[in-house]
């Protein structure tokens, strides 16, 4: 049984609430302060690696961590579930650069959607031909309902919850004319449900820095399969797997990656999460000190509308702007451009355009 502590605090120079939360977790396993080090003698190999890390968690690492340590379980689940589906379906490599130069349109799912429904109907009388249009699987239902048919849909989550987006009667009616692109994590139950027979499949990368060598005992465990940089989301995997097939340019709409200025906190995706340790990584009393340093207002100034994001949100956009980045580095003629019309999607180096959709769809290929 662990003993009680007689001060708050027994080594020099460390802060009261650092010691709390250590102290909270020693207690949690009924540990004396023996068994701790002797603990960090039997496990140094892990340890060394903590104190290698940096001194301050950024908002990437911090939602990594989080991600990897309560996803882990159900990504490897999924895996084994799927092995039968993974070895009966190609990888991805199959049609790397198989539309080399084409104009391409992601379709996601942000809340300004629903703005398209009329910017939608050019591409029912005829740019299908002349444009590949790909949607996450949130917004496939969209899609159709609207008369697209995507050439690609495709999702990163590991969730049950994906099925919803395809259960669908139009959604079995057009299968057979989608291609559905899956991570190897997909939930099989989305591929119980899929109607259509063409399916591929590529792996995610797991960050190293929280589980080091997984990606490797990963890249092991499924060697046929590519690795691409999802950015955590579908949307922004959508883009990889655009550039992957060689599209350029690539539109997009959907893309908000942020709320409406005036949409209510208390209805955002993570609001609940923040009051534990996927924000900041402490509790709060104050509900006004956990907007503010969770939530962030944004001004579009190509769009002229006003919003915001959250801690996850930042994350996604950070992560898409550093894969334009790179992608840009590779090909310097590589073009993203945010179609959207609202949200947060903008970089100031003009790494991504941002123009009017009809615009983008009507513009010459330069």
């Amino acid at each position: 049984m662990a003993t009680k502590d007689k001060h708050d605090k027994h080594i020099p120079g460390v802060d009261d609430k650092d010691w709390a939360a250590f102290n909270k977790i020693r207690n949690k396993y009924e540990l004396s302060w023996a068994d701790v080090f002797k603990r960090f003698s039997l496990y140094q190999n892990g340890i060394e690696y903590i104190f290698s890390a940096p001194g301050e968690m950024s908002k990437q690492l911090r939602l990594d961590l989080n991600t990897i340590m309560g996803l882990m379980s159900q990504w490897l689940t999924n895996i084994k579930d799927n092995w039968y589906m993974i070895d009966k379906n190609p990888d991805i490599s199959e049609i790397q650069n198989a539309y080399k130069g084409k104009k391409a349109l992601l379709i996601a799912a942000g809340p300004s959607l629903e703005n398209y429904i009329q910017e939608a109907h050019p591409l029912k009388q005829g740019l299908k031909q002349d444009t590949v249009i790909f949607s996450t699987l949130h917004s496939l239902k969209w899609c159709l309902e609207n008369g697209i048919v995507p050439q690609f849909t495709g999702v990163v989550d590991a969730s049950d919850l994906m099925v919803n987006f395809i259960d669908s009667p139009l959604v079995d009616e057009h299968a057979d004319e989608i291609t559905l692109v899956c991570c190897a994590s997909t939930h099989p139950e989305v591929f119980k449900k899929w109607k259509g027979k063409k399916i591929f499949f590529f792996r995610s990368g797991i960050p190293q820095n929280i589980l080091p060598n997984t990606d490797t005992f990963l890249s092991i465990l499924l060697p046929k399969l590519t690795e691409l940089e999802t950015g955590g989301n579908s949307g922004s995997s959508m883009y990889s797997i655009a550039n992957f097939l060689g599209c350029n340019p690539i539109g997009m709409i959907g893309f908000d990656f942020g709320y409406p200025k005036g949409f209510p906190y208390d209805q955002t995706k993570y609001y609940h999460a923040y009051t534990t340790s996927i924000g900041s990584g402490k509790e709060y009393k104050d509900v006004q000190a956990m907007i503010r340093e969770c939530y962030e207002d944004f001004h579009h100034p190509v769009f002229g509308n006003d919003s915001y994001f959250d801690f996850v949100y930042s994350v996604f956009r950070n992560s898409l702007f550093e894969m334009v980045k790179f992608h840009r580095k590779q090909n310097p003629e590589h073009r993203l451009i945010n179609c959207t019309g609202q949200g947060t999607i903008y970089t100031e180096d003009g790494s991504i355009e941002c123009m009017a959709l009809r615009e983008f769809l009507k513009e010459e290929k330069k």
